[in-house]
Order: structure tokens, then sequence, then C-alpha cells
């Protein structure tokens, strides 16, 4: 997900005329207790101390227990408590974008443009807000205001880079190595948006070699930062496929939520998840498709072995179905802040499938929809997506095939004890027959077939993933083995995939 605002939460000193400070909601958030969090939260916007521009760090907060009313209400407090500058504006459609208000986002900043202030960030919270709702043309031409301002943001050629293909825009990729070579070389984090950026116009041009270096040169400086551990996530692997068993799962009492709006879409990231989701999306019984992040919302109490072995948890919980329900009513709660009305909600969070074995314990209506792609593709576009988030395993190619191991042996764990509630697809179906395929999966969900579907890409529904460029376009099958214009890549994964230890069981 794009991010706009950029505050850090870190600790919060703040002194109120109250009996609460600002900790107290952070302390719960941190220490996963969701009712306290909310109940503070709901007590400071009621009594309405005078934060000033703390009042953003409260929407922040109220984002991170998934309550977008409260964040709404806080952000609102925010613009109306300080003072008004340009800089609390473009702060506050930054907050907006976040919470989902795309089209409050850009009425907040639209003067400044109608203006023509010189202010390059207005232009850049402007273009990704329209590249995410799929309005290209503006878009590009807000990111290029933003650059023309400030050549030197990586940010801003990085996600123009993503919604345009260089071939039809001569002279783009001359301006960008213009400003890249003017960089300061220890702006390291710039200097690895630009390398990605320049990769992206070297593969549009069809100049593999050169692409290759960039995207290698980029991924190494996130890589020598990263603390992705294979160890660690190989061990929450085991322990999740250990806990989740045909006999722990007898032993469980039945959920009685009869919640069955939610649709988990299962799958490695870059396998087509994003692309499902949008076809999905175009059908009228669904009311939207996004990584919102419920299920991990109504799970932040579970910590540790409470998480992994979540059934022996609530075999000990002395109101286990409660417990059960208590989950399942957070995640209705947050999924339909985010999407109200009536019909199918596709929720495609990244988290879901670690969560998936909870979430099909507590909704047992649910269904879910697992999509796979060619591992040597899925690897590719991991290794080329610069993912923002929840992704340290992406900039390493040995990172990445242990990565991928270990999620395909998690989401055969979930086909074998979820077989009725999972219905497994290929993207390479889904591409080369799409009727036919979103006919099996209109089938899973009890849906009728609409040509609708087939028009995804005319959809207004938002995109916050690194997909924006692709899924507003017609289907097609050009992304089936690009993978193999890297063959350098290629040798390395397959190198990486023999190696003695990766993926190998650790307790």
């Amino acid at each position: 997900m794009v991010t706009f605002s950029g505050f850090l939460l870190g600790n919060i000193h703040v002194n109120v005329s109250s009996q609460y400070s600002l900790n107290d909601i952070l302390s719960a958030v941190r220490e996963g207790k969701r009712t306290e969090a909310q109940a503070l939260i709901t007590y400071f916007i009621e009594t309405e101390p005078d934060l000033k521009t703390d009042w953003s760090k409260v929407a922040a907060l109220a984002l991170r227990i998934g309550d977008i009313k409260l964040a709404r209400q806080a952000a609102d407090f925010f613009h109306q408590c300080c003072v008004k500058s340009a800089e609390t504006d473009i702060h506050y459609a930054g907050l907006c974008a976040e919470i989902g208000d795309l089209n409050k986002a850009l009425r907040v900043v639209s003067p400044y443009i109608a203006r023509k202030v010189a202010l390059p960030s207005v232009y850049h919270l402007a273009g990704t807000v329209q590249a995410q709702q799929g309005r290209l043309q503006e878009a590009r031409l807000n990111l290029l205001q933003a650059l023309a301002l400030a050549p030197h943001l990586g940010i801003s050629w990085y996600t123009l880079a993503s919604i345009v293909d260089f071939n039809q825009h001569p002279g783009l990729l001359q301006k960008m190595e213009f400003a890249f070579s003017q960089l300061r070389a220890d702006d390291q984090r710039n200097f690895q948006q630009f390398m990605y950026a320049l990769a992206k116009a070297f593969n549009d041009l069809r100049e593999y070699a050169k692409a290759w270096e960039f995207y290698k040169a980029g991924a190494q400086i996130m890589a020598d930062i990263s603390e992705y551990s294979v160890d660690n996530n190989t061990r929450e692997i085991n322990r999740l496929i250990a806990g989740f068993n045909n006999t722990s799962l007898q032993q469980l009492p039945q959920s009685r939520s009869a919640y069955n709006a939610g649709v988990a879409i299962l799958g490695l990231p870059r396998s087509g998840t994003t692309l499902l989701g949008q076809m999905l999306c175009a059908h009228s019984k669904v009311k939207g498709a996004g990584e919102f992040n419920a299920i991990g919302v109504a799970c932040m109490h579970l910590r540790d072995n409470n998480f992994t072995d979540f059934p022996s948890f609530i075999a000990r919980h002395g109101h286990s179905v409660a417990a059960l329900e208590h989950i399942a009513n957070i995640y209705q709660q947050v999924a339909e802040q985010r999407y109200s009305g009536q019909g199918y909600i596709i929720d495609k969070s990244l988290n879901l499938n670690r969560h998936f074995g909870i979430w099909a314990q507590v909704m047992p209506l649910g269904k879910a929809i697992y999509i796979s792609r060619n591992d040597e593709d899925t690897a590719w576009s991991c290794f080329k997506s610069n993912f923002r988030s929840q992704a340290g395993w992406s900039w390493s190619v040995s990172h990445i095939a242990a990565y991928i191991k270990n999620e395909r042996r998690l989401l055969q764990h979930w086909q074998k004890l979820y077989a009725n509630r999972i219905l497994h697809i290929r993207y390479e179906d889904l591409v080369a027959r799409p009727q036919e395929v979103l006919t099996r999966i209109c089938q899973h969900l009890e849906l009728q077939y609409e040509p609708a579907m087939l028009s995804f890409y005319k959809s207004s529904s938002p995109v916050f993933t690194s997909s924006i460029g692709q899924v507003h376009q017609p289907l097609h099958q050009g992304n089936i083995g690009l993978s193999q214009h890297y063959p350098d890549f290629v040798s390395q994964l397959a190198q990486a995939n023999k190696a003695v230890g990766v993926g190998a069981d650790i307790s």
C-alpha cells in the first residue's frame, strides 16, 4: 500500500487535561488490546482535549485498530485544530487517503493545484491518488508536475514509472537519467527508488540486461538493511501446520457466526490476487475488494503460540464459543466500515495465508479462492515490485525461494483441511480462459457469471497495490513468462531452490 502521511508514531508524550494520555492508546495498541484502545480513542474524541497536530497520531492509531469511523473523526479534529497551512492541508489529505476517502483527499489539494502552487508534495499526492483510482492520464500529468518542481524525488519517478509505458513517452527516460546523475550518493533510500524506476523504464524498452542491473542494485540496498529471517519464517509455518490439524479442529466448538460476506483470496503476492479481486469487484453482487487487514485486527490480541496454535488456545479458553465469535464480529465490523451495503467483500489482505486457519474457524460459512501462478514468474514479479512493507523477504533471490516454498506448504495444508471451502485456480488459466474460470468462481460463490467481470479495467474501484498500472488495462497474456527475459534471475532462483537448508524444517 502507498503511504501518504509519513508520520511516525514512536513514543508519544503529550500532556492532556484528563486522566489519560496518548501513550495509553499506544500501549493498548502495542499490547493487542483493541477494545481498550477503541474506548480510549472514543474518550478523546468525546472530551476533545487540545491535542492540536497530535490528532493525526490519534487517527493513525485508530487505523491501526481498523476503526475507520474513529480515524475519520480524529483526522477532522486535526484539520480543525491546527493552524491552517499548505503543510497541514497536505497532511490532512494524506490522512484522508489512508482512511480511504480518496475523493476527499483530492478536494483538499485541488485548490493548490488550481492556483499552481509550487509544492511538489501536492502534485505527488494528487498523482498517487488518481493512479489508485485508475485516472492514469491525470495522474501522469500531476506526477510530471511534481518532478518539474523537484526532479530529485525518487518516489515520484517510481510512481510515474509504474503507470506509464516508456515506449510511448520519448525523452522521459533521458530526463530521469539526468535527475539520477544529480543525486547525492549518500541518499540511499531515494537512490533505491530511482533504481527501480530506471529498471522499469529499461524493461519497457526491452533492454533487459540494463533493467536487470538496476533491479539488482535497488534490491541490494534494501537487502542490506532487511531483518528478514528464513529460519523464523519457517518456524512460524511449521507451528501453524502442527497447530491446525484434523484432530485439533475436531475438538473445537463450532462458531455460531452467520457472517458469509467475506471471500478470502489466498495466494502468493504477485500471483494474480489483485487482478482476481478487480474482476470479482466488477460483479453486481460484490461491493468491494482490497487489503483491509480485518483478520489481522481481529486477531491482534493473539501473540506467539496463541496465534500459531490457535486451536489449543481456544480449547483452554473459558468461553471458547464467545472467543470465536468475538473475532468474527470484529472482522465483520472492520470489513463493513470499509465497504458498506449488501454483497460480498473480497479480502486479499497480505496476512490472509497465515491467518486463514483462524478465518475459516470463526466464520464457518466463508469461502475462499486460492490463485497460483508459475513460481518463476511469481518470484520475478516479487523481486521487481519494490514492495513497501511486510515483504523483507523480497529483496533476495534466496529469501524469495524460501518464502515461496513455505507459503506453498501452508496453502497446501489449508487445502487439505478445508477442501470444500477453497476453490483453486491458476493465473495462467484465468488469463487464457477468463469466462470459463470466472464461471467456476461464481458457481463456488453461488453467483451467476456476469460479462461485466471482463471489463474490470473500467471499474472505479481503487487499487492500492503495485499492480496499479496493470489492472487498469484490458486482460492480456503479456505477463506470462516474463521471468524468461531475466535468465540470470531464473538461474539464481533454480540454485536457491536446490540449496541445502532452504525451507528446511525448524522446530
